[in-house]
Order: C-alpha cells, then structure tokens, then sequence
C-alpha cells in the first residue's frame, strides 16, 4: 500500500532465503491489486462490495493510471538482510512480526541502535499494547501501534493507539500519514487488547461458538 500511494519501500528480511519466501507473497499481491482494478473497471466492480476504496475513488477513477502505480510500486520495492542498511534514511518503520512477545522485544533491541534520530517507529500488533515494548526501541515518545485491517485495499481501515508515553504529535503524524496512504484512520485514545476491530468481532465470534454449543442451531445456520 505504502509503495503504491508513491512511498519508498524497503522490507527487511532476516536472512537471504527469506527472500525467497517473501517475493512470491508480492508476486501474489502485485496479481491481486491487478485483478482487483480490472474488476473495478467492469460494471460488476462498480457494485460497493467490489470497489476497492483503498486503490482509487470512485469519481476520478483512471484503471490504466492505478495499473501504472501498481508497476512502480512492484518494481520499486527493495528487499534488503542488513537491518542497518533497510533503516538508514526511514521515517518510518513498521513492525509487523508475528505476536510473539519475545521475538518483538529481541528485535526492537536490534534495532534501537542503528535507527536514525528522525525514524518513528510503530508496530502492527493487533493484540499487544505499544506499552509493553516502548522501552526497548530507545524513543518511547515515537513509538506506537498502527493496526492494518486484512485485505486493505478494500477494507481500508488503519487503528492508531498510542501509549501513555506518545508524544501526541507523532500520534497526530500517524494519523495523518494512515490517510494519505488511502486509510481511514481509526483513532484510539486508550490502550486496549484487540484495539476497536478485533474488540468487537471477538465477542460476535464467541456469541456464535455459544449458540453452538447450546444447541440453538447447526453451525452452517449460525454462520
């Protein structure tokens, strides 16, 4: 999304068989956004379920120009093992590691020292607080949570929460920068596990396993 709304991309990879692992993922990406614009080129793509909101608005839609971006943006894109290297001239970086507390706090050590005085820093955690790991990226004050929804090319939503140690105006730089990457920036002004999305669809889920449970119904209906 970043290089497609015309950001420098670089994504840093712990070893070079990651490469290998992580070039198909966009090769896969590159051929949704494709689809996914063809689509909206069609009269069927003009239905609201098939508008992608996070590629292009509706009024000044050009399929030929948004193909274009998605090219510069694949081509773009730089994979790159020496963190050192991945980071040097970032605003920002985005951590978007699997939610395991640990390997978060080992790589946030790795980082600290080799970040560049102007770099915020946010992670994608969808579950744990931006508190649990400012400590360990060495500014506090720039760091925070930016929770992408699945699909965001469709599902265009961003959740923003900081924590008690957040200088607001990296909060409101966030904010800012979730909408020019053609997000809806959710703000959240309290540290919360699940962060709005996920603290709503987890109580929808679990009401549902309930109504299994109890008998209420078969699993097709409640679904």
């Amino acid at each position: 999304r970043l290089a497609y709304c015309g950001f420098d991309v670089t994504i840093w990879l712990r070893s070079e068989d990651s490469k290998t692992r992580t070039q198909p993922k966009i090769d896969t990406l590159k051929k949704t956004y494709e689809e996914a614009l063809k689509l909206m080129a069609s009269d069927e793509g003009k239905i609201d379920s098939n508008w992608c909101r996070g590629l292009a608005d509706r009024d000044d839609f050009d399929v030929d120009k948004c193909l274009e971006k998605v090219e510069v943006a694949y081509n773009s894109i730089k994979l790159e093992v020496d963190m050192a290297k991945a980071v040097e001239d970032a605003d920002l970086v985005i951590e978007s590691m699997a939610e395991n507390e640990k390997d978060k706090i080992e790589f946030y050590k790795k980082l600290a020292p080799v970040l560049p005085e102007k770099t915020v820093v946010v992670t994608n955690s969808s579950t744990l607080l931006p508190s649990m790991f400012a400590k360990y990226t060495g500014r506090g004050e720039m760091y925070l949570s930016l929770h992408f929804a699945n699909n965001i090319w469709k599902q265009n939503t961003a959740e923003v929460m900081a924590h008690d140690g957040t200088d607001k105006k990296y909060f409101d730089e966030i904010i800012e920068f979730a909408n020019e990457i053609r997000m809806v920036a959710l703000p959240v002004n309290k540290e919360k596990n699940g962060y709005l999305l996920n603290s709503m669809l987890v109580p929808f889920l679990l009401s549902a396993f309930d109504l299994m449970a109890d008998g209420v119904s078969d699993p097709e209906s409640i679904d």
